[in-house]
């Protein structure tokens, strides 16, 4: 995001004249819009507020200068605690940077229609899951992780689930998706991945037991269970390779399937 002057200012706690001054004496540093020409607006970019940070750090009634060029020089402001200071002051939701492309690896961009690829959303939301199963295998304290870990996978499986199946229900239902899925396609999931999945449906049938600390997971028929996350991370690879494999046979465009609208009559005598 960019700054004006005064903005600028209130990161640095201190006051906009100096800020100009800074500004020029270390413009080598700085983008253009630092110092633009006569009748045009000062703007500082997020790079020219942490070497402007760095600078504010050292500056002392009798400043070093050629010391501080020498730390911008080796980078010194990009250190963490410059960085932090940064973020104190920025908001989450900013304007999309001017220049921005796929060098930046540091966060995502987001537009005002929302997530228009359902199954890179589906894609997004697998390689979560497998990342944080894989985590919670090299922690040596797997029960950390459990619920997120829980919560993706059983979230994926319903994405893939209802592009394949092209469902616009509002469902959350795991096993309802696969009923679905065979009805669309007239062919049957085999029996071990079927079960595979159905078992995460039973555990979370609605979709909130590993959101919530709830009690839907007490409907089972037994009163606790055990989940060894080798075993998840093989079964869930046999799945997800076929789920893969289904949705391209069955040339899913990647839209999210559109809800059927609820119907918003009025409630009569009661009910």
């Amino acid at each position: 995001m960019e700054r004006t002057a005064s903005q600028t200012a209130r990161v640095l706690e201190t006051d906009v004249q100096q800020v100009k001054i800074w500004a020029w004496l270390f413009k080598d540093y700085m983008s253009t819009g630092a110092n633009p020409g006569k009748g045009r607006t000062r703007t500082f970019t997020y790079a020219d507020v942490l070497v402007l940070l760095y600078v504010a750090f050292y500056w002392e009634d009798d400043p070093d200068i050629e010391a501080i060029r020498m730390g911008l020089n080796a980078d010194d402001h990009l250190d963490d605690r410059f960085l932090e200071l940064l973020y104190q002051h920025t908001p989450i939701l900013q304007e999309p940077p001017e220049g921005i492309d796929e060098s930046w690896r540091h966060g995502i961009f987001l537009n005002a229609a929302g997530v228009n690829e359902f199954l890179a959303l589906a894609h997004s939301y697998k390689q979560t899951a497998e990342t944080l199963l894989e985590s919670a295998l090299k922690s040596g304290e797997p029960r950390e992780w459990g619920y997120p870990v829980l919560f993706a996978y059983r979230h994926t499986l319903e994405l893939y689930l209802k592009i394949i199946g092209e469902i616009e229900d509002d469902t959350h239902s795991l096993s309802a998706c696969v009923r679905k899925a065979e009805k669309r396609h007239g062919e049957r999931f085999p029996e071990q991945i079927k079960g595979w999945i159905e078992e995460m449906d039973s555990i979370d049938p609605i979709g909130t037991a590993f959101r919530y600390a709830d009690d839907q997971m007490k409907t089972l028929s037994y009163a606790e269970c055990w989940i060894d996350f080798g075993q998840l991370k093989y079964a869930m690879g046999l799945v997800f390779r076929m789920l893969d494999k289904a949705i391209v046979r069955s040339g899913a465009s990647g839209r999210p399937p559109r809800r059927k609208e609820r119907s918003r009559a009025p409630k009569r005598n009661g009910t």
